[in-house]
């Protein structure tokens, strides 16, 4: 778990065996794949990081500030969390108890999008597509070592222009 959330979920399998104590076989025995081992896991903490992400961002008063904590929360975890960043990212498809938490996440951000756009906060031409992009658009600047560095004041200006007037 360790190696995972430091160093993201394609984490040298052969250094998590030797930090288990085990030999690379046994990890393969016991756990089938790399994605039988994520799922095993993972699930876990990044399920409680978004937990938390959701509740603070529902907690907020307003649909525009609602949104905006969640977006603001994502970014932040895309870029300090290898494993939540691999995991929102679909690294690895065939994981799938952790797509169906990643899953879940997203289809909150779409219902904040739909929220903003029901109180007018947030312009009809900012879709729920154009969230999930922006998302995915901060999960590979996070990820990514060479990324211009104002690649996250980009993905900022972006969703500020997406507000209407007050």
């Amino acid at each position: 778990m360790e190696l995972f959330l430091a160093k993201g979920l394609d984490a040298s399998l052969y250094e998590i065996a030797k930090g288990a104590g085990v030999s690379i076989g046994t990890l393969y025995n016991h756990f089938g794949s790399r994605e039988g081992l994520i799922d095993a896991v993972i699930p876990g903490v990044v399920g409680t990081r978004l937990q938390e992400l959701a509740a603070s961002a529902t907690s907020q008063p307003t649909p525009r500030a609602r949104l905006e904590s969640f977006v603001h929360g994502m970014f932040s975890l895309l870029r300090d969390d290898p494993a939540l960043n691999d995991s929102v990212l679909r690294r690895y498809p065939e994981a799938s108890a952790l797509l169906d938490i990643c899953a879940t996440s997203t289809d909150l951000g779409r219902t904040l999008v739909r929220e903003a756009h029901a109180d007018g906060s947030l312009s009809p031409n900012f879709t729920e597509d154009d969230l999930v992009s922006l998302l995915w658009l901060a999960g590979t600047g996070g990820r990514e070592q060479s990324a211009p560095p104002g690649w996250r004041r980009i993905l900022e200006r972006a969703l500020s222009s997406a507000w209407t007037a007050p």
